[in-house]
């Protein structure tokens, strides 16, 4: 077997480093990964015989399928002796496919980034992709994004929409061709140019002026809220404590469900605003505090979805949702060293509207094997409890035991018991304004009339 060298040429002749320019000389078999660069022609001049891998293009689909071809040619090359394999860039997808398949056997010269010139132009982080992974892009303003091998107006006119997802379509962008000078273009032109190749790249400078962007990501928010919560930051901001925003975070999430209610998309994802709004600021607050900060609560939550979800990311096995909650409930007991169900039953916080603390703890005995099964005996107890009325001091234990029934039905009937109760509440409106509707008709006024009279308009509006 023998060795592998993989050199990263450049695109221009001149790039070539003296190690890459000796170890061409070697007399080993040299291989191009494409013909159309200036190593090429260099190669021609010192009279050292070559051959290309650009037949791979004909014969391949996609740019995946390529590269393990690439990467596969080559190896069966070095079966019979020692080959130089010729990339413009050592990023070349098939370079990691050949150093995993033959590790000991591969040596790298790395060369010069083909698109290095650009990266004068900016200072900071630069994310460096290829032009066709433009659907897995993961961008961000605050950084340089630098785009490689943008080799037709397709795949710039793609990518130009992508970058336009996250950075000002105004924002001025260099865009360069193979060794010539860059050239300054705003980013909705960058589908306009001449020509494009492989050698076509374009650097997007990062965007720091918060105010001018268009889009923001979750980085952006907690930037916000440092500047906030900060000295010479928003009074308001400024004097919050977690204790002060405690019933923010409850009102927020009702509003969230009143949008899912509604149905009303755009509401929907304002009101989550909302509610990360307050994730955020609490977390802002804690870092100031040196309490905690926004990582920890991110870190908190993924660690929770992959102990919890251990079908997923352990051995176990879910086939269903109901055997994915009792795996749940059986991972979170022993995360939280929980021995007994009463241990699990008191863990539901006291903070829950009652209902839904009740039906909470009525589904998590019911885990246990204490429940109803049916709904029509728990109706009938029900029943029984209201045609007995009690005496006033015993009033409140008797209607609990009423409420806890209900919340019991409403866990069977697999209806949950604010919603219910809500909408009663919104019939009870809408049936009370038509009943001032049907008394104004009749030219009367609600309140000089009866409790008889306003019992036979209530009837009345009931039935319509």
């Amino acid at each position: 077997m023998g060795a592998i060298t993989i050199i990263g040429t450049g695109w221009l002749a001149g790039q070539l480093t003296l190690e890459a320019a000796e170890t061409l000389k070697s007399g080993a078999r040299v291989v191009l990964h494409t013909e159309r660069c200036g190593c090429a022609g260099w190669l021609s001049e010192q009279g050292i015989g070559f051959e290309s891998l650009d037949a791979l293009y004909e014969t391949c689909e996609d740019f995946d399928e390529h590269a393990r071809a690439a990467a596969d040619a080559v190896a069966e090359m070095a079966a019979t002796g020692d080959v130089v394999y010729c990339v413009a860039d050592v990023r070349d997808r098939s370079v990691p496919l050949l150093v995993s398949a033959a590790e000991a056997r591969v040596r790298v010269i790395a060369g010069p980034p083909s698109e290095g010139a650009l990266l004068a132009y900016v200072s900071g982080e630069t994310r460096s992709v290829e032009a066709s992974d433009w659907e897995d892009f993961h961008l961000t303003a605050r950084e340089n994004c630098l785009i490689r091998e943008l080799e037709s107006r397709e795949l710039a006119a793609e990518v130009k929409l992508r970058l336009m997802e996250v950075y000002p379509e105004e924002t001025e962008i260099w865009f360069m061709n193979g060794g010539e000078a860059p050239a300054a273009m705003p980013l909705y032109a960058l589908d306009r140019a001449a020509r494009y190749d492989h050698m076509t790249c374009a650097l997007v400078p990062a965007q720091r002026e918060i105010t001018a962007l268009e889009r923001y990501d979750f980085e952006h928010l907690n930037e916000i809220m440092r500047v906030l919560c900060g000295p010479g930051g928003c009074p308001w901001d400024r004097a919050q404590t977690h204790a002060s925003l405690r019933t923010c975070i409850l009102e927020e999430a009702y509003e969230v469900m009143d949008a899912i209610d509604e149905g009303d998309m755009d509401h929907l994802y304002d009101e989550l605003g909302d509610v990360l709004l307050q994730v955020a600021i609490h977390a802002e607050l804690a870092r100031r505090h040196g309490e905690f900060d926004i990582s920890d609560v991110t870190t908190a939550i993924c660690e929770k979805m992959i102990h919890r979800h251990t079908h997923i990311f352990g051995d176990d096995r879910a086939a269903n949702p109901e055997q994915v909650m009792d795996l749940w409930s059986k991972n979170k007991m022993a995360e939280r060293g929980q021995h007994t169900h009463e241990q699990v039953l008191r863990d539901v916080t006291r903070a829950l509207p009652s209902l839904l603390r009740a039906v909470k703890v009525l589904r998590r005995s019911a885990e246990a094997g204490l429940c109803d099964a049916d709904a029509a005996p728990v109706a009938d107890r029900c029943a029984a409890r209201l045609a007995n009325i009690p005496r006033a001091e015993d009033a409140e234990a008797w209607l609990g035991g009423v409420l806890l029934d209900i919340a019991g039905l409403a866990r069977l009937l697999k209806v949950d018991p604010e919603i219910a109760l809500n909408g009663a509440v919104d019939r009870f409106i809408d049936r009370f304004g038509k009943l001032e509707c049907e008394i104004a008709e009749n030219g009367g006024n609600i309140e000089h009339l009866s409790e008889e009279t306003l019992r036979k308009y209530w009837d009345l509006v009931k039935l319509c």
